[in-house]
């Protein structure tokens, strides 16, 4: 507790002049971070966290200036600092880690000259040196020194994103800054990224401040935290103290926003309202406005943050009262009367225009989508696997969640649900009829009953419409309502979705919303039809967790009252356990499991339903999950791996999963990840290593003996079974390692609905 803060703010004020007068973005903040130490930096969009990031390494915008305050590092004040002084205690004592690494790496170079570029920027060191030390940074983040070659675009985003933090640590620097460095990815390559960094930070002992709206990920990362809301600091300490005991309404709130997957199910509850205008912020506390317990008091003065206990502060008029609060705010009653109070109230029981259906929606039969990949003329033609044989049911009134990686096929088999795409082979029956060759009137027909929402709202809503005309374009477009009618039902849609008193925002434009209010105008815009179903793409990955749980919580009442069935597609295991009635798990363009949800998620019978719980955060306190490191990345669906998909992972695979070649190229890749000596001697020892289909083929330098026992060595440190499949005979001036083809298991009836596709059941 007394030793001596590495990164210390205080008061720091910065604010963005306009045109019409400055925003103060961050209006006097004051947290530190001590030597080794995590920070984990939370609250929602636009209330400063990376605006306070930004100008530690002075990198704001023009507008952007800080108005007063003091950031020291090791007892120097970073403010003064310009140019060439800066400049160099940038990655030298503090790096940055963005939130999209494929902005981060420039797309015309190859990432290794990247790193040597970097480096030569601020010391002394020769190409030869430099490169040697990227190999060795990228042995560190677990991708093969090789790849220090290849360009951006050849690299998966896990990949990009370690790279980015390779290049972070080229310097050593005392303090990296991570700015949502996992808000793009899945969540297996999220909890990957999350163990190297805790790794890295704990052997070469950095300190690390760790942005983000995702409390789960810093309840799993961080040490300690500092929650911010409209430009100040509400609460910060140890995170699991702040998290498990809050003592500011507004930490109380978000907790009670997040969905929890090892915990009991309860229901969400979002924060009403917005956060403040601060370009003429409140003159008291900024939460006043949403909080349940605000006074007159806490309209008129800001609370001071002020010590609640041992390494514990908050900024409440109230502190003496937080068992009272706590009990109160953890009731839905309590934040629906927050929300009358500022018109934001959810609406009663919904009436649909007519009686929901009943029975089943959708029946989708050995689906296939398949995309041709552009090649050589002397090559063979190659496909990319994205729905390989698809067979599911959605019923009436039902959430089917489809969870599973990026590249897992989800996004393109909703798509063709909707006939967005065209399947390659298979039917799709919706109400009994054939759609997958609809065309013209019949399938302008279907899409009154089918509807999609999107993972971007920004990117699906025409910036030069208004609210109106967007919402409304669907009863256009099908003639179902004219004039007053029409308007009449967009505003249904509007306040049906949330967005409350309706007419104030028909004329507004979609740059004009928030992210949260963008996502319920592509929702009302959706329902204006009152269609069958709707299939929502990632439509929460990227809310902040209070606007979150109110789209997800519009969700199951559209289920409830209008009888619309969802399929909800998702990488994130706890919404999906939190809205979902049935869940398909997809791997590779195929359903692995399936089942009623909490079947799926409490027997787990595909080891690949385990990898996604084991990687997904938990914002449970109590629960302390340990860091997930050897989970590998998804292959490519273009050359799928023979057998079940998921063994080139699996901890529990067998001999008869489908081995073969590219997966011993994998073990001995391994070996030059985790010793470079012993990966040298390996490649001198070995020679030529080709592979043929599923053999492969090795022609040794040396001894045969002697390449015989370094193969079996690398495959066996991968996988026992691997070592057990290969067949190594010997042919002309070579070995062969000969495995046998493998049909993929298929899904196997477990009773109740619930189905999964294993060898191993």
């Amino acid at each position: 507790m007394t030793q001596k803060p590495l990164l210390d703010v205080q008061d720091l004020a910065i604010h963005y002049d306009t045109a019409k007068g400055p925003v103060k973005a961050v209006d006097g903040v004051d947290f530190f971070i001590r030597p080794g130490e995590a920070l984990g930096l939370v609250g929602e969009s636009g209330c400063g966290k990376t605006t306070a990031a930004k100008a530690m390494l002075k990198l704001l915008p023009p507008n952007g200036r800080i108005a007063r305050g003091r950031i020291d590092v090791e007892g120097r004040d970073l403010v003064p600092l310009t140019g060439e002084d800066m400049r160099r205690t940038r990655w030298k004592d503090i790096a940055w880690i963005s939130q999209a690494a494929m902005n981060a790496l420039d797309p015309v170079y190859r990432v290794g000259d990247q790193i040597v570029e970097a480096m030569q920027a601020h010391i002394e060191i020769s190409r030869e040196d430099a490169l040697a030390h990227a190999a060795d940074l990228f042995r560190a983040v677990g991708i093969d020194p090789s790849r220090l070659q290849a360009y951006p675009h050849e690299m998966s985003g896990g990949m990009k994103q370690r790279a980015v933090i390779a290049m972070a640590m080229a310097l050593d620097p005392k303090l990296v800054i991570a700015d949502e460095p996992t808000t793009a990815l899945d969540v297996v390559t999220q909890a990957q990224i999350l163990a190297r960094l805790a790794k890295l930070r704990r052997e070469r002992g950095m300190s690390l401040l760790f942005i983000t709206h995702d409390i789960s990920v810093v309840v799993q990362t961080c040490d300690r935290v500092a929650v911010m809301y409209g430009g100040k600091i509400m609460e910060t300490g140890p995170v699991r103290e702040v998290f498990g005991a809050p003592f500011h309404p507004y930490t109380m709130g978000l907790t009670n926003a997040f969905p929890t997957l090892e915990g009991a199910q309860k229901e969400l509850i979002s924060i009403p309202g917005s956060p403040p205008d601060l370009l003429n912020p409140p003159p008291g506390c900024r939460f006043a406005e949403r909080c349940p317990f605000a006074t007159d008091l806490c309209r008129s003065e800001a609370p001071p943050l002020a010590k609640t206990g041992a390494d514990r502060s908050a900024a409440c008029h109230y502190p003496q009262k937080v068992a009272e609060f706590r009990e109160i705010a953890s009731r839905n009653e309590t934040w629906a009367e927050v929300g009358r109070r500022i018109g934001a109230e959810v609406e009663g029981r919904l009436v649909p225009a007519e009686a929901p259906a009943t029975g089943e929606v959708l029946r989708v039969e050995n689906l296939k989508r398949y995309f041709d990949v552009p090649g050589g003329l002397m090559e063979q033609p190659r496909k990319v696997h994205a729905a390989d044989d698809i067979s599911l049911t959605l019923q009436a009134g039902e959430i089917l969640g489809l969870a599973g990686e990026s590249g897992s096929g989800k996004t393109t088999t909703g798509e063709v649900l909707v006939k967005l795409q065209d399947p390659t082979s298979g039917q799709i029956f919706s109400e009994g009829e054939d759609i997958a060759g609809l065309k013209g009137r019949a399938l302008k027909a279907f899409r009154r009953r089918a509807q999609m929402v999107f993972q971007d709202p920004y990117q699906t809503l025409n910036p030069r419409f208004t609210i109106e005309r967007i919402v409304g374009e669907p009863l256009v477009i099908h003639g179902l309502a004219k004039g007053d009618a029409r308007r009449a039902r967009v505003v249904q849609a509007l306040e049906r979705a949330g967005l409350k008193p309706a007419q104030t925002y028909l004329e507004r434009f979609p740059h004009e919303l928030s992210g949260g209010q963008r996502q319920r105008v592509a929702i009302a815009r959706a329902i204006v039809l009152e269609p069958r179903f709707i299939v929502a793409d990632e439509p929460v990955s990227m809310l902040d967790v209070s606007i979150r749980a109110g789209v997800l919580n519009l969700m199951r009442r559209f289920r409830d009252d209008l009888g619309i069935s969802f399929v909800y597609v998702s990488h994130d295991l706890p919404t999906i356990r939190y809205v979902a009635d049935r869940t398909a798990i997809m791997y590779l363009g195929q359903v692995v499991e399936i089942g009623p949800t909490e079947t799926v998620i409490r027997e787990r019978r595909h080891p690949y339903t385990q990898l996604l719980i084991d990687a997904s955060p938990e914002p449970d306190t109590e629960t302390v999950k340990p860091p997930l490191e050897a989970a590998g990345e998804i292959p490519s669906a273009i050359d799928v791996p023979n057998g079940c998909r998921f063994h080139t992972r699996c901890p529990l695979a067998t001999p008869h999963c489908g081995w073969e070649g590219r997966d011993v190229l994998s073990a001995l890749s391994d070996v030059v990840i985790a010793d470079k000596a012993r990966g040298e001697a390996q490649a001198a020892l070995l020679g030529e290593v080709r592979r043929e289909g599923l053999d492969l083929v090795i022609r040794p330098k040396g001894d045969k003996a002697a390449a015989r026992q370094a193969l079996s060595e690398a495959m066996t440190a991968r996988h026992p079974s691997l070592a057990e499949a290969a067949q190594i005979g010997e042919e002309a001036g070579g070995l062969r390692l000969r495995f046998a083809p493998v049909e993929p298991p298929k899904l196997r009836d477990l009773g109740g609905g619930h189905a999964a596709a294993c060898v191993l059941i």
